[in-house]
């Protein structure tokens, strides 16, 4: 079935959020963590998650969007997660792409006593940043870990900033002006971005979920990438989503998703999320939503969207399902990286790459670029 309407076709945006969050906090299907991965494993993120049960209360009421205040942190969610997922090209027209994504788990809840110390953990924070340049068929991405301290890890309402170390994405200090800033500072990842929104945020639109949260589906992105030893300067597009409340922890589902977000130079952007039973039992699902330039929004379920996975690609523990056709109505589009080698040794293994997107819109040919998710294969 496809409905057509503003935000707030409940079920397809549960799907469509969720596998953000079960994305970054995939849980692996053996309890060996992946070779490369922190010695404490799944185990890590898993405990301070349960710690932080206690002292948080379901978001069951209604709530309006408020922005910029919504941008940073809901300390009365025990769970919080930001999302930046860029499609860029060079000045030669080559692909790039950067990930950057900030999950916070909240220790203590709003009602808890005052810390005692400066150095009581309240929050703990968890990273990454990824950087693919097509050109040179190169990767690099790092994982970081924190806990919430003023300057550190955390948000500054003051300054408009969500840090992490050296990470740092800054929000406008109104609404509907001004340039937002992702920087990733020195080191083996140099990312400076000015993003500026071009669509209305699009929110969780049900006051029956456990989580709020809302996405700019386009931002215009102009800036420079690289690493210590080169620059480039860049630009394109964004995907940005922002998550808080309850949302899925390590090993609470036996369901993963794969997910694609696409943004297309007819001004349209698609999300689609394929999910499927990590025993293999029973038949996989899928839902997507596109984003028409108007801004107007279609969801479908899975009787309308035909999605063939056509190659998969051998990893270190996996093989992954890197090319895909996809029929949205009238949009057809087939999905390949612009390299396979996008696997990441992450405190759980995941692929998670840069692809494009090619095929047509009606009687109009398509392009773009996007960003490919996948969890919860291998051992």
């Amino acid at each position: 079935m496809v409905t057509r309407r503003s935000w707030g076709v409940v079920a397809v945006v549960t799907a469509i959020f969720a596998a953000a969050v079960s994305y970054f906090l995939a849980a692996p299907r053996s309890s060996e963590p992946p070779p490369s991965a922190p010695s404490q494993g799944s185990d890590w993120i898993s405990a301070a998650a349960d710690i932080a049960v206690d002292g948080f209360d379901r978001l069951a009421d209604a709530w309006e969007l408020a922005l910029p205040a919504d941008h940073g942190v809901h300390s009365e969610a025990r769970t919080e997660l930001w999302q930046v997922s860029a499609h860029l090209a060079d000045d030669d027209g080559q692909p790039v792409g950067v990930q950057f994504m900030l999950f916070r788990i909240g220790l203590a809840g709003p009602d808890a006593p005052p810390p005692t110390s400066s150095w009581e953990a309240r929050e703990l924070y968890r990273g990454h940043v990824v950087l693919v340049e097509a050109a040179d068929a190169a990767i690099v991405a790092q994982e970081r870990f924190g806990r919430g301290m003023a300057g550190l890890a955390g948000y500054d309402a003051n300054r408009g900033e969500l840090r992490l170390d050296s990470w740092s994405l800054d929000f406008p200090a109104q609404e509907n002006s001004g340039q937002w800033t992702l920087n990733t500072g020195p080191g083996d990842i140099r990312v400076e971005l000015e993003l500026t929104p071009e669509k209305a945020p699009l929110r969780v639109d049900s006051d029956a979920l456990p989580f709020r949260g809302y996405a700019f589906s386009r931002l215009r992105a102009e800036g420079t990438v690289g690493t210590q030893e080169d620059q480039r300067s860049v630009s394109g597009t964004v995907w940005f989503e922002h998550l808080w409340g309850e949302l899925p922890i390590p090993g609470g589902t036996p369901v993963a998703s794969d997910r694609l977000q696409v943004q297309l130079d007819d001004g349209s952007e698609l999300s689609v999320v394929r999910s499927r039973r990590l025993d293999g039992a029973g038949t996989p699902t899928v839902e997507a939503l596109l984003i028409d330039a108007d801004g107007s929004v279609a969801a479908f379920d899975d009787d309308a969207a035909q999605l063939e996975l056509t190659r998969r690609w051998q990893g270190a523990e996996a093989a992954w399902p890197v090319d895909w056709e996809l029929r949205l109505g009238d949009l057809q589009l087939a999905i390949t990286p612009v390299m396979d080698a996008q696997e990441h040794a992450f405190m759980v293994r995941v692929w998670s790459g840069l692809v494009q997107a090619e095929g047509q819109h009606g009687d109009r040919p398509v392009s773009g670029l996007g960003t490919l998710q996948l969890t919860g294969y291998g051992n």
